[in-house]
């Protein structure tokens, strides 16, 4: 008997490297004044009440986005694992996106297919290891994208489909 996995992805608050426009990776990143209230707001929308667990990513931005949400430490185990970080951005991290040439990648920079084949096994993980669950996952962006593009059975060649995710918002999923 396959038990459904209820999730509610939530993508970090702003931060200050958002409106710098840098590549944050794996930086842990500064919640802007806007992005604080993003995540107190979003606190008030989720029914949080309902979660059995938190999971995220280990970078600060996510952490002190979660913090907010609940007004410190969740009252359910709250699981942080780098699966659940943004893409890596190796050498390329903290350049200036607009100076930046996207289309020529350092060779240390995680590939969007290997985000996308990442965010397939951190959803893999979740089915294991938090199957009827209803949780809250706490991440990124990009990494976000491709794994609710798994979630939905979404190609990686089709990837573009899956809205991207403003900051503090969130999306049901069940798996």
């Amino acid at each position: 008997m396959t038990r459904t996995l209820r999730i509610c992805v939530l993508r970090h608050g702003e931060t200050e490297e958002n409106i710098a426009r840098i590549l944050q990776g794996h930086l842990p990143g500064k919640l802007t004044e806007n992005g604080r209230q993003a995540a107190l707001a979003a606190a008030k929308d989720l029914p949080l009440h309902t979660f059995d667990a938190v999971v995220s990513s280990d970078l600060q931005r996510v952490v002190d986005t979660v913090h907010l949400l609940f007004g410190g430490e969740p009252p359910v185990p709250w699981e942080q694992n780098l699966a659940f970080r943004e893409i890596n951005w190796g050498s390329m991290t903290g350049r200036y996106i607009p100076e930046t040439d996207m289309k020529h990648l350092a060779p240390d920079v995680e590939t969007r297919e290997q985000l996308y084949e990442r965010a397939g096994k951190a959803l893999g993980y979740l089915r294991e290891n938090y199957a009827g669950k209803t949780i809250l996952l706490v991440s990124h962006g990009l990494f976000l994208r491709s794994f609710i593009a798994h979630a939905e059975g979404v190609s990686m060649q089709m990837l573009r489909k899956i809205p991207h995710l403003k900051n503090c918002e969130h999306r049901w999923l069940e798996v």
